[in-house]
This record gives structure tokens, C-alpha cells and sequence, in this order.
């Protein structure tokens, strides 16, 4: 006779099923957490040889010739141009980089700009780098020295 509102049975129901359905998904989500992380340990997306890197740069130590293998190609080249402390156009002029996005330009999309081999794109932005960095070595030292 009287259309009754859902009795509080029902409304225990909904709520039950409303938190498992949320603890599935925080399952799932976990699950997809652990494997992500195990994918980039096993990769070693962030190595030892990286975290020094940032370290030094922490420490304000100017990174040497020996730290140019630490770059990646998440790399942008404005973050490699103040970790290395390059002139703001170095890379474009030795790269021939012609992308408007310069130098908020990862590495890996410059590198997908031109259609070459990821590695030897990356093995030239740090040859580009070495030759910066051993062609500038001597005068820093010798400016060192004299003071």
C-alpha cells in the first residue's frame, strides 16, 4: 500500500558492495604499482652513477667529463645546459637543433624529430658535451691555479 524508502538492509548492501568494488580497484592499482616499480629497478632507470650526479649538483660541484654518461633521454636540454653549465645555445648550434621547443626539448622527442637511432643521438649530445667540457677544463684550471 505505502511505497516504503529502501529499508536500511538494502542500504548496508549498496554500501558493502560499494567497498569492495573500491577495494578491487586498490588491488588492481597496487598491483600495477609493484610491477611498475620492479620494471624500473630492474631497468635501473635511476642508477647509482645518476644519484652522485644529482648529488654534485646538489653540492654545487661542477660535474666533470666522467658524469656525461649520466645523461638520459627524459633529459631536456635546458635541465643539461644548467647541470653542465653550458651556454644556453651550445647544444642547438652543435646539434643543428631547428625544434621551436628548444631548450625545453627532451632529448628522446628531438631524437624522434629526426628519425635517427636513439643511441647515437644521445651518444651526441654527450660527445657534444665532452668536447665542451674537456675544451673549457683547461682554462678553469688555469684560472685556479693563478689565484
Amino acid at each position: 500500500m505505502f511505497e516504503s524508502s529502501p529499508t536500511p538492509k538494502n542500504e548496508r548492501r549498496l554500501i558493502d558492495w560499494l567497498i569492495a568494488f573500491f577495494c578491487i580497484a586498490l588491488a588492481v592499482l597496487l598491483f600495477f604499482f609493484v610491477r611498475q616499480y620492479q620494471t624500473l629497478r630492474r631497468e635501473s632507470l635511476i642508477s647509482a652513477r645518476e644519484l652522485s650526479l644529482m648529488a654534485a649538483i646538489k653540492d654545487h660541484a661542477h660535474p666533470t667529463v666522467s658524469d656525461v654518461s649520466a645523461i638520459r633521454s627524459w633529459m631536456t636540454f635546458d635541465y643539461i645546459n644548467k647541470l653542465f653549465t653550458l651556454p644556453p645555445d651550445y647544444l642547438k648550434s652543435q646539434l643543428n637543433i631547428s625544434n621551436s621547443a628548444y631548450p625545453k626539448l627532451t632529448i628522446g622527442a628531438f631524437n624522434k624529430g629526426i628519425h635517427a637511432n636513439a643511441s647515437s643521438t644521445l651518444a651526441n649530445v654527450q660527445d657534444a658535451i665532452r668536447q665542451y667540457l674537456t675544451n673549457t677544463a683547461p682554462t678553469s684550471t688555469a684560472n685556479a691555479s693563478s689565484t
